[in-house]
């Protein structure tokens, strides 16, 4: 790191482009999103991804959407730059 200017900041989760998130070209069934984000799931898909009862928590779902928005935003610039990473998991 050679000053602030090499910091990128991820988007708002509301900004997160759909084709980040969803298949053909992101990891995630499009239905299962849509219930995701709508705090739909069922108890034993919200344990599959590490939720308890807590899946339909705003908070917690917008924590999740940047997670994931953050690693395809690290890959896209290690792929500019050649290295990237992304603190937040």
């Amino acid at each position: 790191v050679r000053d602030v200017s090499d910091f990128f900041r991820p988007l708002d989760a509301t900004d997160v482009p759909r084709t980040w998130l969803v298949r053909p070209s992101g990891p995630i069934c499009p239905d299962f999103l849509d219930r995701f984000l709508a705090g739909d799931l069922d108890e034993s898909e919200g344990r599959r991804i590490g939720f308890r009862e807590q899946t339909s928590r705003p908070e917690l779902i917008e924590r999740t959407v940047l997670e994931v928005a953050g690693t395809v935003l690290a890959c896209q610039l290690a792929l500019r730059h050649g290295v990237a990473s992304n603190v937040a998991g």
